[in-house]
């Protein structure tokens, strides 16, 4: 039997599609092995946010070479979409396949010969070695829905659904829309079918992803929009709970507050009560220079909102600290905003010059010293409200997905609101939904008693 190994970097929707590749793949008859075993195929899936991104693409093709120098090494995602000269130029790589193909991985592997990778059809003509295949980011017109719907996700117990990708915005730190294309939308028939077939195979939660998740539905001929989306998806009998990926701060209704508000008609009980709303900067003149569409007063107001409709909503968001020319002033700016909005934790990134973007040649760019200081300050005050978000459900009745046996006859889950909880459960328990009352919080961290 020829074997695989898959390694994804970077974001849910990468992992996501790693999971369709990985299916297309057994469908072949491949086994999949662990990426530092030597295998006979090896699928990189790659990220470009970053440029460490990019260099531990590049490290892991050369690793997986000098674990079985006779692989054929394939590097897919945004790295290989923004800059496949690049990796063209690796002689341990021997395809570089683009972004609207790699789900197409089966077909593209189908053609490769025996000798080549242990799959194929007989006497199929070999790949060519450092070829480049696949077509630019999809157009408007090029729906992100899965040729291949995935009937589990592999060792995880919390699942991903892709339910857009792609991004209309032109943030100048982001390369992004330049590696997804500009924002489609998945059919709405196709996200409930792979919903439901998550569900049926045991996973508890199920989290929509996409690259800008509030943008779903608004190139659709029909009037779909998250809000409808999620009221749709939490009407199959079989999904227990759905939970909201990452949400821009102009694409946060007062619809989508409703469904987890704390009163009123409108609460959908199978939504988590949690929104990550990245903010990025809490200076008005750094918001400016990265070209976000909203101002602080705008994300306080938004904020305060949603806190005051669920209090015990877990509410995120991202922050980068360093963007060129964030003088002590402007970071002490972010730092005394995020300490006054009632957010449970922070995300925080130390600015990378990422080529291709406005950002890389913006004058001011800050010393990696200085950017990392603010980076710990702003961890610090994460930690912090961490621990008072915690605190603040003792005693509650959470719903708990258990994740992880930490032996002992204690297991260890996340609650609906983002939480980590600790639990004296049966190992029969793991993978399951259950609801426990919170009895203590230490260092941001639940411990909980089994109902």
């Amino acid at each position: 039997m020829p074997t695989a190994a898959l390694k994804t970097l970077g974001c849910k929707l990468n992992q996501y599609e790693s999971e369709q590749m990985r299916e297309q793949l057994q469908h072949l008859g491949f086994a999949i092995v662990d990426f530092d075993t030597p295998a006979d195929l090896v699928v990189i899936n790659s990220c470009t946010v970053t440029h460490h991104a990019d260099r531990d693409t590049r490290r892991l093709a050369r690793r997986a070479k000098k674990t079985n120098p006779h692989a054929f090494v394939i590097v897919t995602g945004c790295y290989a979409e923004v800059s496949p000269e690049e990796l063209r130029a690796i002689p341990e790589i021997d395809l570089v396949c683009r972004a609207t193909d790699k789900l197409r991985m089966g077909e593209l592997v189908r053609g490769l010969s025996p000798e080549t990778c242990g799959a194929g059809p007989k006497g199929a003509d070999p790949m060519p070695s450092v070829s480049e295949v696949g077509s630019a980011p999809g157009t408007a017109g090029d729906r992100p829905g899965a040729p291949h719907l995935i009937s589990r996700f592999a060792e995880h117990t919390r699942c991903f659904v892709k339910v857009q990708e792609g991004c209309n915005e032109r943030c100048s730190y982001c390369i992004i829309p330049q590696a997804r294309g500009p924002s489609r939308s998945v059919p709405p028939e196709e996200i409930l079918e792979q919903a439901r077939r998550l569900a049926l195979a045991g996973h508890p939660e199920i989290v929509l992803i996409g690259t800008h998740l509030g943008q779903f539905g608004l190139d659709l001929p029909q009037a779909d929009d998250l809000v409808a989306l999620v009221r749709r998806l939490a009407a199959i009998p079989e999904l227990q709970r759905l939970r909201l990926s990452s949400i821009e701060p102009r694409e946060v209704s007062e619809d989508l507050i409703a469904l987890m508000a704390q009163d009123g008609g409108q609460r959908e009980p199978k939504l988590c009560r949690y929104l990550h709303i990245p903010l990025q900067s809490g200076c008005d003149s750094v918001l400016a220079r990265m070209n976000r569409p909203y101002d602080t007063a705008f994300y306080a107001d938004l904020i305060g909102r949603t806190h005051a409709a669920q209090p015990a909503a877990g509410l995120g968001a991202d922050v980068i600290v360093g963007f060129p020319g964030e003088t002590e002033g402007e970071f002490e700016q972010t730092r005394r905003f995020v300490e006054g909005l009632p957010l449970s934790y922070l995300h925080v990134f130390t600015y990378s010059p990422r080529k291709g973007t406005p950002a890389a040649g913006m004058p001011g760019q800050i010393p990696h010293d200085v950017a990392l200081a603010r980076n710990h300050i702003l961890r610090d005050l994460s930690e912090r409200k961490r621990t008072t978000f915690a605190e603040s459900v003792v005693g509650q009745t959470l719903g708990v997905v258990l994740q992880t046996d930490e032996g002992a006859g204690r297991l260890r889950g996340i609650t609906d609101n983002y939480l980590q909880l600790r639990v004296q459960a049966p190992p029969d328990l793991l993978q399951k939904l259950v609801p426990c009352e919170v009895t203590a919080a230490t260092a941001g961290a639940l411990t909980g008693r089994l109902l």
